[in-house]
């Protein structure tokens, strides 16, 4: 990696930054106060909500024990060590987490959970305590759409898609209860054909392979593949059932009060619109942010006139009932969006939750339900936004000319800018004719308009016919530049491919594996050092 300095760029030079409400969380303004408890996420922010987390008495030796086992399952001795400490009644926790992404998923992943390692160490040195990071993986969500699929660059600069296509495609299930079958062998192998050759693939594809085997649920092998990649991070699956147990208290609250969380957000909805920002999570009346899984489905749950509707089945259970449920098993039941994080908060003592721009805006709507329900809020820290600069890449911006938000425009308009600034002595001479043309025709107007005010419009035609005559030489002298430079322009589309991909943040348009596949797992340590979590703005990080 080299010794060059990250630089920040900020979110207005982009054509598509992040939500109004999260560039006014990162700066720390005044408006968004009254809906994220004054809204600091500094350190001295999390210190006080170390002492607010810590007064919720909960059931860590069960936390401790159904984590120690998942880690153990999965190799992972020293996240195996660290969830242990939890057991502790002074030690708390940094949390991310993500949806389990084929192979790693997008590469926003391994910031978030960067991001939670480093200021868990920073914490845990300061307060003299334990500060575990925990990566939760959302093993209820039932999205396949959102997960079947990742990018890479290829040896020839090209993004190539893989795509998990099972044979039975997994309908309403979630990523727990999806199995990989025999389809993912030939996938990972084309993982391998798509890769560059290099030092390190080998070594990362055999990670791969070890965790997408068929016979594995979804969650678990991408669970295995971050905890191979964070040996020290403490992966959590969420579908497991002693876990479930911890949060039966949430769940049952939900149901037994008609959508607490369904309420309040609703009103917070009113608030973040008359204050000029969006409602992230556009609340539907008559129902709980809480599923079922049931007859192999997630179920959508109703409530009304004392009763719980499980949607698609035709199935109601009175309220007492569906309580009785949750506290007998609490296994079949998982959070929606807007009770995720007071399940994830009443059983870990949380300090802090590292989430991106759709989660740090779906939090506003969130506050008046962690007082409702007496959960110690965390401090919520943005996610890291990061460009990842290969040496090659950066030689190619240098040469050219170009800055990360130039890549922006499409590949045409980036390659006419592009050849403007390569040959200045050709733009230089069509911008000298047209002023000439513009100069000189305005001295026969006035001469002519003098003799006879009715030629002037004729001039003006003229003079409109001779610009357009240019205009029409010049498009023609930039598309045969184009095709003389034809391999300065391939190398910069293939920079644009992998720095902006699709015109996209880099950290959203490929994934995980391309960037470890690459340069090799110790990548992954580079990056610890060098990502700044308290950023205000996108980072660029050069290799």
């Amino acid at each position: 990696m080299t010794d060059r300095p990250p630089t920040i760029v900020e979110y207005g030079a982009f054509q598509q930054p992040p939500s109004l409400l999260f560039r006014d969380y990162l700066a720390g303004s005044d408006r968004i106060a009254p809906f994220y408890d004054g809204g600091r996420w500094d350190a001295p922010a999390l210190h006080a909500a170390a002492d607010r987390t810590l007064t919720l008495p909960r059931r860590r030796r069960e936390l401790c024990e159904a984590l120690v086992r998942q880690q153990e399952a999965r190799g992972a001795a020293g996240a195996a060590s660290r969830a242990r400490e939890l057991v502790d009644e002074r030690a708390t926790a940094v949390v991310t987490g993500q949806q389990a992404g084929l192979f790693g998923g997008p590469l926003y992943v391994l910031y978030k959970a960067l991001a939670a390692i480093k200021v868990a160490a920073r914490l845990q040195e300061e307060r003299g305590a334990a500060v575990v990071p925990i990566f939760w993986v959302a093993a209820d969500d039932h999205d396949f759409a959102e997960v079947r699929s990742t990018s890479v660059l290829d040896d020839a600069g090209q993004i190539r898609t893989l795509r998990y296509a099972p044979r039975r495609e997994p309908v309403g299930l979630p990523a727990a209860k999806v199995i990989l079958d025999d389809t993912i062998t030939p996938l990972v192998a084309e993982l391998g054909r798509a890769l560059p050759a290099g030092l390190h693939r080998d070594t990362v594809l055999d990670m791969v392979r070890a965790a997408y085997r068929p016979g594995v649920s979804l969650s678990d092998a991408f669970a295995r593949l971050i905890s191979g990649l964070m040996p020290d991070l403490v992966v959590l699956d969420a579908s497991d059932p002693a876990l479930k147990r911890l949060c039966a208290p949430v769940f049952a609250r939900e149901v037994a009060e008609d959508s607490p969380t369904s309420r309040l957000a609703r009103e917070i909805g009113g608030r973040l619109l008359g204050a000029g920002y969006h409602q992230q999570v556009p609340v539907r009346s008559g129902f709980l942010n809480l599923f079922l899984f049931l007859e192999q489905e997630r179920r959508a749950l109703g409530v009304s006139e004392g009763s719980i509707e499980v949607r698609g089945v035709g199935k109601r259970l009175p309220v007492a009932e569906a309580v009785a449920m949750i506290e007998a098993d609490a296994g079949p039941w998982s959070a929606g969006v807007l009770l995720r994080p007071l399940a994830q908060d009443v059983m870990i003592p949380s300090i802090g939750y590292v989430g991106g721009p759709a989660e740090i805006a779906y939090h506003a709507q969130i506050g008046p339900s962690y007082r409702h329900f007496g959960i110690p809020r965390p401090v919520l820290l943005p996610r890291p936004s990061v460009t990842l600069v290969e040496p090659a890449q950066a030689r190619v911006l240098d040469v050219e000319g170009v800055a990360l938000p130039d890549l922006q425009a499409d590949p045409e308009t980036l390659l006419s800018r592009w050849t403007r600034v390569a040959h200045p002595e050709v733009e230089a001479a069509f911008t000298r004719t047209r002023e000439a043309i513009e100069r000189e025709m305005a001295v026969i107007e006035q001469r002519l308009g003098e003799l006879d005010p009715t030629l002037r419009a004729a001039t003006d035609g003229a003079r409109g016919r001779a610009l357009h005559q240019v205009q029409t030489l010049h498009e023609k002298a930039t598309r045969n530049l184009k095709k003389r430079d034809q391999t300065r322009a391939d190398r910069l589309r293939r920079t644009r491919d992998a720095l902006l991909p699709g015109g996209s943040f880099q950290e959203r348009g490929l994934g995980v594996i391309n960037v470890v596949a690459r340069h090799g797992p110790a990548v992954v340590d580079d990056l610890l050092a060098r990502i700044d979590p308290w950023a205000r703005g996108h980072q660029v990080i050069h290799l």
